[in-house]
C-alpha cells in the first residue's frame, strides 16, 4: 500500500507533476530523507568543515573549544558525593582476619580458598 498523497485518478495532480518534468512523482519532505536539511546540524558536514579548516591552517583548539567544565556534567562531583576519610577502608589492612593468619582465613572452613592446605 502506498502512502502517496497524490490520487492517481486525479488528473490535476498528474498534470501538475508532469509540468515539473516527472509524472507521478512526489517531492520528498524533511522527514523523508536521511540528509539533514540544516548543514550546521549535520555531524558529517561539521567534520568535513573542520578537516577543511585544518587543511587551511586553522588552530585545532579553535575548532573544538573546551566547554565551561571541560567534562561531562554527570562527572562533576557534588559536595555531598565525597566519602569521609574516616569511612574509607584502608587498602593495606587486607581481610578482616581478627588476629588470625590472613592466608588461613581466606581458605574458609572447607579449605576451598585461593591457597591449598599444602601451601600453608
Amino acid at each position: 500500500m502506498s502512502d502517496a498523497t497524490i490520487d492517481p485518478a486525479d488528473a490535476t495532480a498528474a498534470s501538475a507533476a508532469a509540468s515539473v518534468g516527472v509524472a507521478g512523482v512526489q517531492p520528498l519532505r524533511d522527514g523523508d530523507t536521511s540528509i539533514e536539511p540544516d548543514p550546521a546540524l549535520d555531524p558529517a558536514q561539521a567534520e568535513w568543515d573542520a578537516t577543511t579548516a585544518l587543511d587551511e591552517g586553522a588552530d585545532p583548539a579553535d575548532l573544538d573549544p573546551a566547554t565551561a567544565t571541560g567534562a561531562d556534567p554527570a562527572e562533576i562531583p557534588a559536595d555531598d558525593a565525597d566519602i569521609p576519610l574516616e569511612d574509607v577502608h584502608p587498602e593495606s589492612t587486607g581481610t578482616d582476619s581478627q588476629g588470625e593468619d590472613p592466608g588461613v582465613v581466606e581458605l574458609g572452613e572447607e579449605g576451598q580458598g585461593d591457597l591449598a592446605p599444602e601451601d600453608l
